[in-house]
């Protein structure tokens, strides 16, 4: 019983994810309720416990969760009910997709600019969001209702297996695109900007980065967990909930950081900015330590909250196994 109750969890999880916070809570109960029934009906007309594969068929003639999921939103005219929260997810990737490509943009614009200027660099921004968001929404839109009226719900759904559905857990509570959009753009803009790929010596432009012997050293492995924290965040991005998987490697990449930051902590002088002009600056050794130092903080508490959501995850599946 605690797998079919497994699986019953995992569906409503997943529902769960394409569902506004404010009806994530009470609709995931119906539908657990719910298919608790069905499968209590299923049990009395076979006269014995359902297999995992007749629970899993029973989850596949529900249909795809974020079809169930469409169900209990308010009817939507222009793209189909079963299309509309793919709709969602693909207008969210679009414009959050244009965002960060228009940020990275602007900040290597800024570097590269003698007399930078954050105001008009901002409004710039939005102004081409604004513009790019506009023309994204038409086509995504455009497409969608196009496949809506040209495919029935069977058609779009007809191949998808209960076993693929990932094991959420947290409830399916979403993780924050702002949050992941942040994180990707931050740590990409500190990847390129320790390999010098906007501050480039000796090639017209108005600085260079010059990094220390024991700096020069981690930046390998910087570099590598600068790279897995890009495609973590990216990922993140994409599928915005967590998973027991998902967790344990993000508390690994937070656990490397801290011992990537402990070792950062005491460097001495790790860098300096030098101007062509021949000006020279680099950070005192109290404002390196207290950056660093929020750095940990910022990484140690995102691991804390790894472990409570591992805990929390673990412990429900124990309390499942004795059901």
């Amino acid at each position: 019983m605690a797998n079919q109750t497994d699986w019953l969890q995992r569906y409503v999880d997943n529902v769960r994810t394409y569902l506004p916070a404010r009806l994530r809570e009470d609709v995931g109960n119906e539908l657990y309720s719910d298919l608790q029934d069905q499968r209590d009906e299923l049990e009395e007309s076979l006269g014995r416990m359902p297999t995992e594969s007749e629970i899993l068929k029973l989850l596949k003639q529900r249909g795809h969760p974020m079809a169930v999921a469409a169900a209990y939103q308010p009817r939507r005219t222009l793209v189909s009910e079963p299309l509309f929260p793919l709709y969602l997810q693909v207008l969210k990737w679009t414009l959050l997709v244009l965002a960060v490509l228009g940020a990275v943009g602007t900040v290597g614009s800024l570097y590269g600019d003698e007399h930078p200027k954050l105001v008009s660099a901002a409004i710039g921004w939005f102004a081409g969001l604004y513009e790019s968001g506009i023309h994204a929404f038409a086509w995504v839109t455009l497409v969608f209702y196009l496949a809506g009226e040209g495919l029935s719900y069977r058609r779009v759904f007809a191949n998808w297996n209960p076993r693929t559905l990932p094991n959420v857990v947290d409830s399916g509570r979403r993780i924050k695109r702002f949050d992941s959009a942040l994180e990707f753009v931050v740590t990409l803009l500190a990847m390129a900007w320790l390999n010098d790929m906007w501050l480039l010596p000796g090639t017209g432009g108005n600085s260079s980065l010059s990094l220390s012997v024991e700096f020069t050293t981690l930046l390998p492995w910087l570099n590598f967990a600068l790279g897995a924290s890009v495609l973590m965040s990216l990922y993140k991005l994409f599928f915005p909930f967590w998973t027991r998987r998902r967790l344990l490697t993000d508390a690994a990449l937070n656990s490397n950081w801290l011992v990537m930051l402990a070792l950062l902590l005491g460097l001495n002088a790790p860098f300096s900015l030098e101007w062509h002009s021949g000006e020279f600056w680099q950070p005192s050794q109290g404002g390196w330590q207290v950056a660093i130092g929020v750095v940990i903080a910022i990484t140690a508490w995102d691991l804390f909250e790894n472990i409570r959501g591992l805990l929390h995850a673990y412990s429900g599946r124990d309390a499942e196994k004795h059901v």
